[in-house]
């Protein structure tokens, strides 16, 4: 029984003679030719799906760059010791990198489009599970260079590590002088880069291909230095970042935890919409009824340190009667303009000047309401299904408030939600409220 369990976990069954998969690696790290072509055009395919934010195009793009070549070259060139496949390795990926981002900035220099969409944005705050992703995924690439007859492991590989739409990323960032976007989108590249070359070394190791030359006791110490050096300085950053977004994700859940116990539906106290705010740790609740006083909101307070909520901020809100209805208030400015032009028989120039303030007024209102914010809706609804209504209204230059009927949205994708709006949105002081409400 062990025998047969050792067999069916067994690599050497189908596995490629060593000068086979020798030359497989080596013709996928070079330079030019057929490689530097399909990366121009993947450069370009990434670049356009990126804009316009469509996930197939950006598909497309993955399954043809030729970036994993030279990376996957490096870890080989590790694994067997052959230090000049690794330095023209290097060389050639930073030559394809270069020209990525140098083709991805002058796209988006061009680009009459330059809203960043979810696509974009997903691709700027790289964590720990970009990590595990890229590390597998490179181990099954590796496993699937290695075998006889190639599988789809490659193009699954390279949908799944996704290494051409970060670094076009990077290049938005730097067309849009958004540094934010530029360093989060290169490091998750670095973070792919850095593990696929590991997993293939590691690959190259439990295969025992052979080496290329018997390195000396220094130059094995040094490689395992600088491979450890590059995985601390790799890793690091994007385990506090996932560790982040974990207890963002945990106040999240306990402050709707919190919500569902301490304010339960109440015919005289109805809650509409809640903000909840990880990074500020704030939850801003707007209610509505006889029932929402001072002494509700205050022995809810009370009542923090029961949920693991302490030190948070809880603010329970009535509803604001200065708030401006875009709806109503052109439904008004229409009702007083055409009085005005019913009671009058003949206008004089003070009548035309006044029917002209109007009309400014009603088209300001139309520009800065709901007309002015259709696409942001139409992209959320596209972004987050379960989201069954959204209302947008602008108030003033710079606040937005958001409306969204989405009670069954799950505590992550509330808190992407959130930060997708602020992304979205930078010119604006974007209020979120999450809650029921009849479209």
């Amino acid at each position: 029984m062990q025998i047969r369990r050792v067999r069916l976990l067994s690599l050497g069954a189908d596995q490629a003679e060593p000068d086979q998969i020798d030359a497989t690696i080596r013709e996928a790290t070079k330079l030019g030719g057929t490689n530097l072509w399909v990366l121009m055009f993947a450069i370009v395919i990434a670049s356009v799906g990126l804009n316009v934010n469509s996930t197939a195009v950006i598909i497309g793009a993955m399954l043809i760059s030729p970036l994993m070549g030279p990376i996957i070259g490096i870890g080989y060139g590790a694994g067997i010791h052959d230090y000049q496949l690794i330095r023209r390795a290097f060389r050639n990926l930073a030559i394809f990198v270069a020209i990525s981002l140098l083709a991805s900035t002058a796209y988006f220099l061009l680009s009459p489009l330059s809203q960043a969409y979810s696509e974009l944005l997903a691709r700027t705050s790289p964590t720990l599970w970009d990590v595990l992703i890229a590390f597998f995924g490179g181990a099954a690439g590796m496993i699937g260079l290695t075998r006889k007859e190639k599988t789809t492991l490659i193009p699954g590989v390279a949908i799944a590590t996704a290494l051409m739409p970060p670094l076009c990323t990077a290049g938005y960032g730097l067309a849009t002088a958004q540094p934010q976007f530029f360093l989060g989108a290169f490091y998750l590249f670095l973070i792919n880069g850095v593990f696929i070359a590991l997993a293939t070394l590691a690959v190259v190791r439990i295969l025992r291909l052979p080496f290329k030359m018997v390195p000396t006791h220094g130059a094995l110490w040094r490689g395992r230095w600088l491979i450890s050096l590059a995985i601390t300085a790799t890793l690091a950053p994007s385990a506090y970042l996932a560790y982040r977004l974990v207890q963002d994700q945990v106040f999240v859940a306990r402050a709707e935890r919190f919500i569902r116990t301490v304010f339960p539906p109440r015919e005289d106290a109805l809650l509409v919409a809640q903000n909840i705010d990880p990074s500020k740790r704030t939850m801003i609740l707007t209610m509505f009824g006889s029932g929402v006083s001072n002494e509700l909101e205050l022995g809810a307070i009370q009542r923090l340190g029961e949920f693991g909520l302490g030190g948070a901020t809880l603010t329970v809100r009535h509803p604001v009667e200065s708030q401006v209805d875009p709806q109503a208030l052109k439904a008004e400015l229409r009702k007083d303009l055409v009085q005005g032009v019913m009671e009058l028989s003949s206008v004089t120039k003070d009548n035309a000047a006044r029917i002209a303030v109007l009309e400014q007024r009603l088209k300001g209102i139309e520009g800065s309401g709901a007309a002015a914010l259709a696409p942001v809706e139409t992209d959320i609804r596209k972004q987050f299904p379960t989201v069954r209504a959204v209302r947008l209204v602008r108030h003033g230059e710079r606040k937005v408030l958001a409306v969204l009927d989405a009670e069954a949205l799950p505590a992550a994708e509330r808190l992407r939600l959130q930060r997708w709006l602020q992304q979205r949105l930078p010119d604006a002081q974007v209020e979120l409220m999450i809650g029921k409400f009849s479209p």
